[in-house]
């Protein structure tokens, strides 16, 4: 297998709360360690955490969860994203965020075994314009391939519940900027609490839901309605001439 080979582990919407008492009626700190230590999760060169890791508004006892957890997780580096439940400046308090933030949004490059990888900060429904002009300065310098993490889809998904009240507000002006880029083909994302495969066909772009740690979400109907509370995750391979990505419950 060529040594540029990566394979990356996405957990994603994990809202676990501010103590170790159930959300919802779930034990999501079990849900977490369920992906965390499942087989296929093994042999990772990268894990991404791509936002919603505290419950409802940021709670601080979420972030104290995280950095108590990072203390003793030496597998492979982690890169981390906020979504529209965490609060960027209570993340700051307990989590490394070092070299991430700019003008209050968590948004970076980060390049691993000749890979490049950007991440951008959704969190507010919205990708800032400062992050735009970033990436149309950044993703050029890049010769080869780059994927990209946020946490909102940039497209509707056909999930009846989120895509008619928490989509992406400004998916018109991101995808303007997408579609800049000749070297941008695969972007994942979580949010949806479903997992989704989306192909952007004029900007030739593969859009990857994950699912969340915390519940799946019915997309069928219009209305809230709990699909499961099992666990999901996701798992992306990348290699010469593929991206391939497999869901996991």
């Amino acid at each position: 297998m060529a040594s540029n080979f990566l394979k990356i582990g996405q957990i994603s919407d994990i809202h676990i709360g501010e103590d170790a008492s159930l959300v919802q009626g779930i034990d999501v700190r079990a849900n977490f360690m369920t992906a965390l230590n499942s087989p296929t999760m093994q042999d990772l060169d990268l894990l991404v955490l791509s936002g919603d890791l505290a419950n409802e508004d940021g709670e601080p006892g979420a972030y104290k969860y995280f950095a108590e957890w990072l203390k003793t997780y030496n597998k492979v580096p982690v890169c981390i994203i906020p979504g529209n439940h965490d609060r960027l400046e209570v993340m700051e308090k307990y989590l490394n965020l070092k070299g991430t933030v700019h003008n209050g949004k968590c948004y970076y490059r980060y390049d691993i075994k000749g890979r490049t990888l950007f991440f951008i900060d959704s969190a507010c429904g919205e990708v800032s314009r400062d992050q735009l002009d970033w990436l149309e300065a950044e993703v050029p310098k890049v010769d080869g391939e780059v994927g990209l993490f946020m946490h909102h889809p940039p497209c509707f998904c056909n999930h009846r519940f989120m895509d008619l009240r928490y989509h992406l507000r400004n998916m018109v002006e991101v995808r303007e900027t997408f579609a800049k880029f000749k070297n941008l083909h695969h972007v994942f994302c979580g949010h949806y609490h479903s997992d989704f495969e989306v192909l952007i066909d004029d900007l030739d772009l593969q859009v990857h839901v994950a699912p969340s740690t915390q519940m799946q979400i019915d997309p069928n109907t219009p209305y809230f309605n709990l699909k499961s509370s099992a666990p999901g995750w996701m798992t992306i391979e990348w290699g010469d001439n593929f991206v391939a990505t497999e869901v996991h419950f």
